[in-house]
């Protein structure tokens, strides 16, 4: 299955599609992304080195990317970067959208 979720934005706006249910290889990705997050963090990195630390966590969980200007296929190299507060709004919202697939895999139904 799949999960499709809209972004609003004049920049990128589209859909954005996930893998639903994330498997456990696309979880592990994840975790590892928030410790680089938080690495980066504790490192002094600043908004660029956190986008960076989260990147491949988020790539791996995304199925199909529809946004505005954005290329088929994103990888570390081609995802775009400009303007920062945008790629900033994009990211966040992105991470809260895995951290929510995330939890599902962690939340154990009428528990």
């Amino acid at each position: 299955m799949s999960k499709v979720v809209s972004f609003t934005s004049d920049k990128w706006g589209g859909t954005v599609t996930f893998y639903d249910p994330l498997t456990m290889e696309q979880e592990a990705a994840w975790e590892y992304a928030i410790a680089a997050f938080q690495a980066a963090r504790e490192k002094g990195g600043g908004l660029s080195a956190q986008n960076l630390a989260l990147l491949p966590g988020i790539i791996v969980c995304v199925e199909a990317w529809n946004l505005k200007g954005f290329p088929e296929r994103i990888t570390l190299e081609n995802f775009p970067t400009r303007p920062k507060d945008e790629r900033a709004k994009l990211i966040a919202w992105l991470v809260t959208n895995i951290t929510e697939l995330y939890m599902e895999s962690v939340d154990v139904p009428n528990g």
